[in-house]
């Protein structure tokens, strides 16, 4: 297995994938901090199952919001967004890298193609939230390798006490 990014990485639609596929990535790219967040545990899956499932029985809108992203055929991740706030700005949602390919600069060029794809789309502004607890902090550095600034801190889901950092990524400057 390869240590950095190669020619094999393709970012291919949803659709391309069998349902289930989405909330797999997120069910085993989150096991470690589920095992340790109860609340979280009892709450977020089924989040997430309903988010897959919309993800395939909607493919023109929800669907059409991402991607996976594949090495070597084998989907290791995937990223989403809300493009709702168009113009103002794209939200950056659900996306995961699995463990075995994390820290390989995966993750980081998955968020460069969805900055690509807002800033095509003439976004003026990417937002993206990450947890505050240990477990996040390899993605609070690499949305800060990324470009992105912190612009405030907050509570997301009554339902778990983790709390959230909030990001901001200028379109017309950074990653290309």
């Amino acid at each position: 297995m390869n240590d950095r990014p190669s020619a094999q990485v393709e970012f291919t639609p949803f659709a391309w994938h069998e349902p289930g596929t989405v909330l797999s990535l997120l069910a085993q790219s989150y096991a470690p901090y589920l095992a340790l967040d109860p609340l979280a545990a009892a709450a977020w899956p089924g989040d997430w199952a309903t988010y897959d499932r919309e993800v395939f029985q909607y493919p023109d809108t929800v669907g059409a919001c991402g991607f996976c992203t594949c090495l070597d055929g084998q989907a290791i991740g995937f990223a989403s967004w809300d493009p709702r706030g168009h113009p103002d700005y794209g939200l950056i949602g659900h996306n995961c890298i699995l463990p075995a390919y994390q820290g390989r600069g995966y993750g980081k060029m998955q968020i460069g193609r969805v900055l690509d794809i807002l800033r095509a789309r003439r976004f003026r502004l990417a937002r993206e939230t990450t947890g505050d607890n240990p477990f996040f902090e390899p993605a609070q550095r690499m949305y800060l390798a990324c470009g992105f600034q912190e612009v405030g801190r907050r509570p997301i889901d009554p339902r778990v006490t983790l709390q959230m950092i909030d990001y901001e990524f200028k379109l017309d400057s950074g990653l290309r």
